[in-house]
């Protein structure tokens, strides 16, 4: 016969659940409940995120529609906008962990739009995405070389063709040149649970994902005697008591008695 050990790991008894508590249930971790937004739903996300870091950014914008050239949300540093010091924030919300090929064709606008002086490249660019980047691309985004060398590499599988509806874009001449004198530090993908724990900052945060107080501590248990500073408090209350009662007086040693 076979026998099972069953561990039992005691949960903390420290506090106490509330009426809401019981009645909402547990809630959801934020985490997985930005699984469920479509992808306007986390460019919305993500717009509310950038728009509270204004010890960042000067403004926010947010572009929609067709031909946004490879921007989603852009916070501007200065005002100069995108002639000046801005940073780019690329919105994928996958099914998956980004790939090297979610991001490729987005490096690839970023490279051709500001080499034709669209906008100035930006300071950084930032992939955000709910499952975060396969760890492949984890290490492409941490070594700016590779990544480089990666871009060219799949330029004309990867990207060529999906710059722009316009042309196929080759990676030739001055754009070469370009492309591999371009600082590709500036690209990288925040951590999605780092991107909520700076949203929760926002006045956005608890519409979205719930909040209200946090548990109570648990109440600790009265002591017997009655301390000087609750005597007059006491007193007051079984007077109430007794005048409730119709009685002339309740003391408490006659309510000790009686319990």
């Amino acid at each position: 016969m076979i026998e099972f050990e069953c561990a039992v790991r005691e949960l903390p008894h420290d506090t106490t659940l509330s009426a809401a508590g019981f009645e909402d249930g547990p809630k959801i971790d934020p985490l997985k409940l930005i699984f469920t937004y479509d992808s306007d739903e986390w460019e919305t996300f993500v717009d509310e995120w950038v728009h509270s870091l204004t010890e960042l950014y000067a403004d926010v914008v947010r572009p929609t529609g067709s031909g946004d050239k490879g921007i989603d949300v852009a916070g501007f540093r200065d005002a100069d906008c995108f002639l000046g010091d801005w940073d780019n924030y690329q919105c994928k919300h996958y099914a998956r962990p980004l790939g090297f090929t979610d991001i490729a064709p987005e490096i690839g606008k970023i490279l051709w739009y500001s080499f034709c002086g669209d906008y100035k490249e930006p300071k950084a660019c930032f992939f955000i995405a709910p499952k975060g980047t396969t760890p492949t691309l984890d290490l492409l985004l941490g070594n700016a070389s590779k990544l480089k060398a990666k871009v060219i590499e799949g330029w004309e599988k990867s990207i060529s063709k999906r710059v722009t509806d316009k042309q196929v874009v080759e990676l030739v001449g001055e754009l070469s040149d370009y492309v591999n004198n371009f600082d590709f530090r500036i690209f990288s993908a925040p951590a999605a649970r780092k991107v909520i724990e700076q949203h929760g900052k926002t006045r956005y945060h608890q519409r979205r994902f719930g909040g209200g107080l946090p548990p109570r501590p648990k109440s600790k248990m009265p002591p017997e005697e009655i301390e000087t500073h609750e005597r007059n408090y006491v007193d007051r209350l079984l007077e109430a008591y007794a005048d409730h009662a119709g009685e002339a007086q309740i003391s408490l040693a006659v309510n000790a008695a009686s319990s």
